[in-house]
């Protein structure tokens, strides 16, 4: 949850101010617990086990320029085997302290990950605020609502254009009728 004298006005990555209550409204309506565990409360052996072996996939090209550790849970529901998961990173930005969120569900296996798919990327955010908006957008998520109506201000992925590839384990993009 977000404290009461946070609420308000924040910056979005490119500069431009939105009220964050107006959009999220159900953040601060509803407790972090009604979405599961906080990653705080996870066994730090799980939580670094599991980081392990999410961390390429979750970082993809940045791999090899960013630090495991840099990366930081911000979501963790069990839900039967599988499990939504939120990290954010270090954001590439002019505006210090910002960090972008990658959230997707993933079925942990023996010897790896039996399933792993990426649900949104979020935009640049100040790092205090990035759990709010991850537990958010994934409350929408949850309850159908279709994300590309929040691309102006939250999801930076899917788009209209972009989809997840489940097979390949990458964002596609789609140009002319055409699956890039």
């Amino acid at each position: 949850m977000l404290p009461t004298d946070r609420i308000g006005l924040f910056w979005l990555a490119w500069g431009r101010r939105v009220s964050l209550p107006l959009v999220l409204f159900g953040v601060w309506a509803c407790s972090s617990s009604s979405l599961g565990l906080a990653p705080e409360a996870i066994p730090a052996q799980k939580r670094d086990s599991l980081r392990t072996r999410l961390y390429p996939l979750v970082a993809g090209a940045h791999a090899a320029r960013d630090s495991i550790q840099s990366y930081r849970w911000e979501l963790w529901v069990e839900a039967g085997d599988t499990l939504y998961f939120g990290f954010s990173r270090p954001a590439r930005s002019r505006y210090p302290g910002r960090r972008e969120a990658v959230v997707g569900r993933v079925v942990p296996a023996d010897t790896g990950l039996a399933y792993y798919e990426e649900l949104f990327w979020t935009y640049r955010f100040p790092e205090d605020t990035i759990r709010a908006v991850v537990e958010g957008v994934f409350r929408l998520w949850r309850q159908g609502e279709n994300l590309r109506a929040h691309n102006e201000t939250w999801v930076n992925f899917p788009d209209h254009q972009t989809f997840y590839d489940v097979s390949q384990r990458r964002w596609r993009l789609v140009f002319a009728g055409d699956t890039l």
